[in-house]
């Protein structure tokens, strides 16, 4: 969540594995993972990106928000086994 700085976009070295759920706040600097995960593909089992508009800009994630909460749920149903 909020993860995928404009440094670490920036950063050739980093590599994301594996499944790979990106929430961000459209209203946070920080944004998509999708370059992140551009940069090595086959090293993605799964990605999804859910975006998501508060208006809270980082501090969306600072407490539980069934915003983001309801689909990381979710996600972790389908993902974990």
């Amino acid at each position: 969540m909020a993860a995928c700085t404009s440094r670490l976009a920036k950063n050739e070295e980093v590599v994301i594995y594996g499944s790979l759920l990106s929430i961000y706040e459209t209203s946070d600097g920080v944004g998509s993972c999708n370059n992140v995960v551009k940069r090595n593909p086959e090293a993605i089992k799964s990605y999804k990106e859910i975006s998501i508009s508060t208006g809270k800009e980082h501090g969306a994630f600072y407490t539980p928000d069934s915003t983001w909460l309801i689909p990381l749920k979710i996600w972790l149903k389908r993902n974990i086994k």
